[in-house]
């Protein structure tokens, strides 16, 4: 009975991000989907509707966008996407660029950032940007693996 208990508890501390509603978004313009964690509110679209901006209450953010590929192959958006990160400050510790995927991440100060990007049909390509607090980089773990996995082309097949 004290296991069961021990259990239940471990299960209400552990279960909130889990348990609670993630929101999903579409960009038809691209043709990707991604799901948000809950907690986070989704900006305005922007006028060219390439993505959104999404909000956390303690200033995290995380960015959604999809780009054109144009004159460039996938690899070298996602290397160029890279360069400009360490030129904004960035140290990247990790990074790796495959013909149709990338994640790199870094540090700067006690911010985390965390990139995936996936190539999306029709010549175009889909990111993700994580923003947040080093202190909360274990939380994040959940958050990141959850949001890579459902970073999807829609509408294709790849």
């Amino acid at each position: 009975m004290r296991y069961l208990l021990m259990v239940m508890a471990w299960l209400i501390v552990v279960s909130p991000v889990s348990a609670a509603e993630w929101q999903s978004y579409s960009n038809a313009r691209f043709g990707y989907r991604v799901e948000v964690p809950p907690g986070f509110k989704m900006g305005p679209a922007p006028d060219n509707d390439d993505g959104r901006t999404f909000t956390g209450a303690n200033g995290d953010r995380i960015l959604v966008f999809g780009t054109n590929l144009i004159d460039i192959a996938f690899e070298g958006e996602a290397s160029n996407r890279i360069v400009q990160a360490m030129d904004d400050g960035w140290q990247i510790s990790y990074s790796r660029v495959e013909m149709d995927w990338t994640s790199y991440s870094g540090a700067r100060g006690n911010r985390v950032l965390y990139v995936r990007g996936v190539q999306l049909c029709n010549e175009a390509a889909a990111f993700v940007m994580l923003e947040y607090r080093s202190q909360d980089l274990k939380a994040y773990d959940v958050i990141v693996k959850r949001m890579v996995a459902s970073l999807k082309p829609v509408g294709c097949a790849r």
